[in-house]
């Protein structure tokens, strides 16, 4: 028998089939995701994630060794995506300029994560307490989100934008948790952006920038 030529070019059907095999992959680390959001890490078994995704039950067989690989990918490819967004947000804010309000108001919206986005942030941070083996890939995240805080409060002209990053993603943290318990489990990202401006305004004060402080607060109002 010939043996296949590796230097050979796909025909369209095998770049059909990857195609096919790469977005059923797709799927099923999707649709992790959201079961760790609905239901936790525990939640997580074959039914469950590929009834969510759509595909028959030995699907997962086909590309991850176990059960567990599969977890641990999608966690990754959930924290990389939650990394990449956030440091494209740092990297706008640090090369635009922006009013401070606009600031407070960009920092909101853009940091308000929806309730699938929290829960698996939240189940990630859990899972990384009880497995040191992804601390590195939370705190890669946790770290992206301070640096958003950095580049914002320095924009704004605050005098310790790393000291003051801590508050900031505290805040966040706090709306988001809250959020969870809520009827809609949404941000309120009205009280969010007032809580924001209300740093803002501690900070710039702290700065000495007392025009720009009582600009802001009548921007508030």
């Amino acid at each position: 028998m010939a043996l296949a030529d590796p230097n050979r070019t796909p025909t369209a059907r095998t770049r059909r089939h990857r195609a096919a095999g790469a977005a059923r992959r797709d799927a099923l680390v999707q649709a992790t995701v959201e079961v760790v959001a609905e239901q936790g890490m525990a939640g997580i078994t074959h039914r469950a994630v590929t009834e969510r995704a759509g595909v028959p039950l030995a699907t997962i067989s086909y590309f991850f060794e176990s059960i567990d690989a599969l977890a641990e990918e999608a966690l990754r490819v959930f924290i990389a995506e939650r990394v990449r967004v956030l440091t494209a947000l740092s990297e706008t804010l640090a090369t635009t300029d922006h009013d401070i309000a606009d600031l407070a108001t960009l920092f909101a919206d853009a940091t308000a994560a929806d309730r699938t986005q929290s829960m698996a942030m939240i189940e990630a941070v859990l899972h990384a307490g009880r497995h040191p083996a992804h601390r590195p890939a939370v705190s890669a995240a946790l770290g992206a989100l301070r640096q958003v805080a950095v580049t914002t409060l320095s924009a704004a002209g605050a005098s310790d934008p790393e000291g003051a990053a801590g508050s900031f993603v505290a805040l966040i943290d706090g709306f988001a948790l809250h959020a969870l318990a809520e009827e809609t489990q949404q941000v309120d990202r009205i009280g969010l952006r007032r809580a924001i401006q209300a740093l803002f305004l501690g900070e710039l004060v702290a700065a000495g920038r007392i025009e720009d402080a009582v600009h802001l607060a009548a921007q508030s109002t």
